[in-house]
């Protein structure tokens, strides 16, 4: 992919023991890649103490299959690393569609929930034992 330029953008952020990403644009690989570097500098720093990781897809347009691939590793090496639950957001029956491979496969890695709105995500990844307070 040398000269490729990222599609779709991300932003991450945590509150509490949950790491916040919020997904939005039509992704490729790049971005997928991306948000894995961006995301394991944040979770290394923790030093394997649990989390959990809300996905806010309501901005997001769908990805290619190299993208859902890529974010397929992401998230794999998110539970080697003290992932312990993960809610998703998803804008529409349509991306539910086109994510429900991945989330079936997460299920048998770790406890997963696609929620209706970002506060019952969180809420459910409270209810895991997850801290979802700011002020830390």
């Amino acid at each position: 992919m040398p000269g490729w330029s990222q599609h779709g953008s991300y932003s991450l952020r945590w509150q509490g023991d949950v790491l916040m990403a919020v997904y939005s644009g039509a992704w490729n690989e790049l971005a997928a890649q991306n948000l894995h570097r961006e995301a394991r500098a944040l979770w290394i720093a923790r030093s394997g103490a649990p989390w959990g990781l809300l996905s806010d897809a309501l901005d997001w347009e769908g990805g290619t299959p190299e993208a859902l691939e890529a974010w397929w590793r992401f998230f794999e090496d998110g539970v080697h690393h003290g992932m312990v639950a993960v809610s998703d957001v998803l804008p529409s029956r349509f991306h539910a569609v086109m994510v429900r491979n991945l989330a079936e496969r997460a299920l048998r890695l770790a406890p997963y929930r696609s929620s209706a709105s970002v506060e019952e995500g969180l809420a459910w990844l409270a209810e895991q034992g997850l801290s979802i307070s700011d002020a830390e």
